[in-house]
């Protein structure tokens, strides 16, 4: 049996992973909402957060929501059902004081492992600026 915290680290370097392949103009964006996403279900609350990246209609908003979605989706059994970010906002929204409350420190684990993995593994930082060698090569000379 795994760690709960090996199970979120795994499952948020998957999504994070995946998204290698993804141009670096897209990644860009994306990272940048990753890097904010923990201060937004601080100062907003998880509901809030999660109905803003469900009412925007721009790729990266509706990626970091699928993602933490499916991240969800493999940490808490309560969630395996769910099918869409739509649906994960539905049952934050629907949850009585505990359960918002267990599913927002849920959400805060998730994010930080999706920014570490976002610095780690996309190389991109919270300005949007790649750390990579392979994309920046005139600061790899430095």
């Amino acid at each position: 049996m795994q760690p709960r915290s090996q199970i979120v680290a795994s499952a948020a370097f998957k999504q994070i992973n995946s998204r290698k392949e993804v141009s670096i103009e897209k990644n860009k964006k994306y990272a940048t909402l990753v890097h904010k996403l923990p201060t937004m279900i601080l100062q907003n609350g998880l509901a809030q957060t999660t109905g803003f990246l469900l009412a925007k209609n721009e790729e990266h908003h509706q990626a970091l929501l699928e993602d933490l979605t499916l991240v969800f989706k493999q940490v808490d059994a309560k969630l395996a059902n769910i099918a869409n970010g739509e649906a994960l906002h539905k049952e934050i929204i629907e949850s009585d004081l505990y359960q918002i409350m267990r599913m927002t420190r849920e959400a805060l684990e998730i994010a930080g492992w999706l920014r570490r993995y976002v610095q780690g593994i996309l190389k991109i930082d919270a300005t949007g600026d790649v750390n990579d060698e392979q994309h920046n090569p005139a600061e790899a000379k430095l």
